[in-house]
């Protein structure tokens, strides 16, 4: 699976960090390592269960060696998910050689007569996308709108798909690979979002093409916006948005 190809690459430089501060917002998670690198990941809010505690450790965290809180990426719990994965990416944020800034959507190979497929509901990527392709399926697990296909129906129509646009969060519920395994007839895979795990290697054989997401250049105010129920737009300057194209 691409998560434990994820916690597996970290996990050396995991065993020299540890946490120092933790942020599970209604929107987005976020966490400060002890060098000061900030990584995030989305709160999947509707689906964290009625529990009144989410984190058995909470109010325990920070000071906890990395090694331990990367491997919860692979937790069913959500939030302890969110957390193990943003803590990931933190650590990801010392390896963004080869990356560059600006929006992923306009390195995307756009062709007239595509089909696109969007695993999750992005509607400022859909307003950019709208007009640049003949037919556009989007898929959502918590359908909210008319015109957008349960996730189920990905099995009918991402093979029909010439561009496929995923977002990060689907590492959370570990959907990334079976969703990969559908867009065999696809010619540009792109992985992105604030969510998205930037480092390639671990894309390498599933067909991705761009891998795309942020890096922290304010982590206060990240701690900030998450921990005041903020989405990627209460982000705004606190990130820049970068990208990799892998082939």
């Amino acid at each position: 699976m691409i998560v434990q190809r994820l916690i597996d690459e970290v996990k050396h430089d995991a065993f020299y960090r540890t946490l120092s501060e933790v942020r599970i917002g209604i929107g987005y998670t976020a966490v400060v390592l002890d060098d000061g690198s900030c990584g995030v990941s989305y709160t999947f809010r509707n689906e964290l269960g009625p529990q009144c505690g989410l984190i058995d450790q909470a109010g325990n965290l920070s000071g906890t060696n990395c090694s331990q809180i990367v491997d919860w990426a692979m937790d069913l719990n959500l939030a302890k998910c969110a957390v193990g994965l943003a803590c990931i990416n933190a650590i990801l944020q010392q390896r963004l050689e080869g990356f560059s800034s600006g929006n992923a959507l306009e390195q995307i190979d756009f062709r007239p007569g595509d089909t696109v497929g969007m695993i999750g509901y992005f509607k400022p990527v859909l307003d950019r996308v709208e007009g640049k392709a003949k037919d556009i399926y989007i898929f959502e697990r918590n359908i909210t709108d008319r015109g957008i296909l349960p996730d189920w129906a990905e099995d009918i129509y991402l093979p029909q798909c010439h561009v496929v646009i995923i977002t990060g969060t689907t590492l959370l519920n570990k959907t990334i690979d079976g969703i990969l395994e559908k867009c065999q007839n696809a010619r540009e895979i792109v992985v992105m979002g604030p969510t998205a795990a930037l480092c390639p290697k671990v894309y390498n054989g599933h067909g991705v093409t761009l891998l795309a997401g942020v890096k922290v250049v304010n982590a206060e105010r990240v701690l900030n916006a998450a921990g005041e129920g903020g989405g990627g737009l209460a982000l705004k300057d606190s990130v820049v948005q970068i990208f990799k194209r892998l082939c």
